[in-house]
Formats: structure tokens, sequence, C-alpha cells
């Protein structure tokens, strides 16, 4: 056998392939998971709209939001599914997970919800984890009511935090809508 006939790959040629191959996923994969963290964010804000849409409309039949004081947590919004179907199914938080720092009644896969006051439900606020995945906010059931004194003091009590996607899409904070300003 003729070895001019014989045409084959080196060594060298293949690590070299293999190395711009590895060159390029490592490029590739932190855009690729950066753009599935933007779409979970789109989805989230879609489902948090849908829900207040929903809750709006119960609030207009019922004069008040459904109650903030059903234990546990998922069911504080069955009332928009039944009997009257404001919605068909309550939308999952895409970011939720167990998270032992929101107490013993949270449930994995729901948006946070609480109403005030308790003898007449007139306001409402509806969070998403965001994209850390961790309820960063003071209990939700004891929302007061928007203020941006209340949002930008940390003096006053509440630990409120909004996410920022200026700060990057895994940056501490909840995506929320609330009856009295709803943010984007």
């Amino acid at each position: 056998m003729n070895r001019e006939n014989l045409h084959a790959f080196t060594l060298i040629e293949l690590l070299v392939t293999v190395a711009v191959i590895a060159i390029l996923a490592g490029i590739a994969l932190p855009n690729f998971l950066e753009a599935q963290t933007r779409s979970k964010v789109s989805r989230a804000k879609a489902d948090l709209r849908t829900v207040t849409i929903a809750l709006e409309a119960y609030a207009t039949d019922n004069n008040k939001y459904p109650s903030s004081t059903l234990v546990p947590m998922f069911a504080r919004l069955l009332p928009l599914t039944t009997p009257v179907a404001y919605l068909s199914t309550v939308p999952l938080d895409v970011f939720n997970t167990v998270d032992t720092h929101a107490g013993p009644f949270r449930s994995h896969g729901n948006f946070a919800y609480g109403a005030r006051p308790i003898d007449r439900e007139s306001r409402f606020a509806l969070t998403s984890d965001g994209p850390d995945r961790r309820a960063d906010h003071f209990d939700i059931s004891l929302y007061p009511g928007y203020s941006e004194s209340i949002w930008e003091n940390p003096g006053s009590g509440f630990d409120y935090a909004r996410y920022d996607p200026t700060n990057g899409t895994i940056s501490r904070g909840d995506i929320w809508r609330v009856s009295d300003h709803n943010f984007q």
C-alpha cells in the first residue's frame, strides 16, 4: 500500500478542531441561557398580567378581591376559576422553586398573592420570584398599598425588592403586579 494514497487527519488537526468547537460552545452557551431567562421573564410578566385582569374582573363582580387569608397559599387564587371562570386555570410561576424563606404555606410553583385590608379586600399584590428564584419580598399578605417611599426607603420596615432587567437577568428582586401601580 502506498502512503501517498492515504488521506487522514493528524492528531494535531483533530485537537485544533475540537478546541475551536469548545471555544464556540463556550461563547454560545451563556447567550443561550440568557435567552432562556429573558423568555421566562416575559412569560412571568404575561402570566401576572393575565391574573391581574382576572382579579380586576372578579373585583368588578364582587366589589372586592379574593381573600388572601386562604391557606394553603395556592388556594388563594382558586376563586378566579370557580364558580365563575375568570381564568380556566391559575398559571404557575416559572421561577418559583421551593423557598425556605417564604414560610411553610408557600406552595411550589404558585405566584405569591396578598390582599388588604382583610375585612374588605380593596387592594392586592401579586409577585413572581424572579430570575434569582427567591422570594425577595416581605410577607406579601401585609402589603399596605403602593407608595414610592415604601419601595425606596429601607427604614420603612418593608423589604420589597423589584426586579430590574438593567441589572441583568440574574438581578435580585421579584416581578410585581399591584392594584395601586403595575410594574413592567
